[in-house]
């Protein structure tokens, strides 16, 4: 099993255990941010502006 997914396993463990185990692994929000960044980068690909506002909420 690859690193990562001891670290989802070690993590889903230590909740089922009431505790809250040190994780290192991107959370849903960090996706969320990725795909706002990967959505502005491509809509600056396809504009003529030199800069294209970027905003994670």
């Amino acid at each position: 099993m690859p690193a990562k997914h001891l670290e989802v396993v070690t993590a889903i463990r230590a909740r089922i255990e009431g505790k809250r185990g040190k994780c290192d692994f991107p959370t849903v929000e960090d996706g969320v941010i990725g795909m706002a960044f990967i959505e502005t980068a491509v809509k600056s690909a396809k504009s003529k502006a030199k800069w294209t506002k970027f905003v994670a909420n």
